[in-house]
């Protein structure tokens, strides 16, 4: 309802019958022609871009449980612990076979070395040579075959230790504590809150006007609204066989705030153009269903015109379907023109009496 209603409702038809009187210093607005966008109006689903499943790396007794499904974790927070001793165990043989291997290639190194001198000064044969690269070499592939398992080790230890690859929440928890997992075992499933996208099924008839355009402004939560275009916007190149519609995905920025996977939104999509009759959103009076406009003509007669109005438009400007032409001048403060109105019709029924 409009603010002005209970004002216009007494003084409606008293208005309507001195419409005819002049008024000046009123301010007025021209009713515009403009093109403004077609659109569609859809129901879209939220939906996060990463939703993961987290599955056993390595085997062992869950010792530790830090999260349940439906609370908010931070990237990198540790969700659960796996009993180590026998990663543990592989990962302290492996560091100690390291340290052999480096001290046997430390020594064929050196030996190396040795014989490379004496060969130069020919006081060893190239037999004796052979032998020490040869020594050396084999030093070398088992240093570096003993990195690799102590690699390996490692990777297998870090694996006993299960943290979230990103910050978001925990859909679901699939193992207990005390369980026994193997590689692969499903642990959690999680998803993202800071990479959203949302989903829109766009049926088959308006599929191609949609692509075309590739443009679609959604209502945020909040009131306000959102606009993506171009690439932003991802249409699947084949319809659901159940609905015979085209899935579109919209990705959004993490600046907005405020949504949640499985959240559903209004998206408006361009289907073309049109041309619209537009007045400030301010200049219409309401009472009841009806709204109206005060019309001032070219000798300044004030009018009380009844219309029919369509949405509104950038918020501040609403479109006129019928009962004004283009260019008529509107009153953007109808409280200003009630108000002479009221003080002519009092003024006149004095000059009755």
């Amino acid at each position: 309802m409009h603010p002005f209603t209970k004002v216009i409702q007494a003084t409606f038809f008293i208005a309507a019958g001195i419409s005819q009187l002049a008024y000046a210093n009123v301010e007025t607005s021209q009713a515009q022609l403009v093109t403004v966008d077609q659109t569609i109006v859809l129901d879209s689903q939220v939906e996060a871009i990463n939703q993961t499943a987290l599955a056993a790396q390595t085997s062992g007794q869950i010792t530790d449980i830090y999260f349940d499904a439906g609370d908010i974790v931070a990237a990198g927070e540790v969700l659960l612990k796996l009993k180590d001793e026998n990663q543990r165990s592989a990962f302290n043989a492996a560091q100690a076979a390291l340290k052999a291997s480096k001290a046997d290639l430390d020594d064929a190194t050196n030996t190396l070395k040795r014989i490379e001198g004496l060969f130069a000064r020919k006081l060893t044969s190239v037999q004796s040579l052979d032998d020490a690269k040869a020594r050396y070499n084999i030093a070398k592939a088992n240093y570096e075959g003993a990195k690799a398992r102590l690699d390996s080790a490692q990777e297998q230890l870090n694996y006993t230790v299960v943290k979230a690859p990103y910050a978001g929440i925990v859909l679901e928890r699939h193992v207990n504590l005390g369980e026994v997992v193997a590689p692969g075992t499903p642990l959690f499933t999680g998803t993202s809150l800071n990479q959203l996208r949302v989903v829109t099924q766009i049926p088959q008839n308006d599929i191609e006007k949609i692509r075309h355009h590739s443009e679609v402004v959604i209502d945020l939560p909040n009131g306000e609204k959102f606009k993506q275009q171009g690439k932003a916007l991802k249409f699947y190149a084949y319809a659901s066989p159940q609905s015979s519609t085209f899935k579109v995905r919209t990705a959004l920025p993490e600046s907005i705030k405020g949504l949640y996977p499985g959240m559903y939104l209004k998206s408006h999509f361009k289907t073309g153009t049109r041309e619209a009759l537009l007045v400030p959103s301010s200049a219409i009076v309401a009472r009841s269903e009806l709204r109206a406009v005060y019309i001032q003509d070219k000798q300044g007669k004030l009018h009380l015109r009844q219309i029919r109005v369509g949405n509104e438009i950038n918020d501040n400007m609403t479109e006129v379907l019928a009962g004004l032409s283009t260019e008529e001048k509107v009153v953007t403060n109808p409280l200003s023109a009630i108000r002479m109105l009221t003080k002519t019709a009092a003024s006149s029924n004095n000059e009755v009496k």
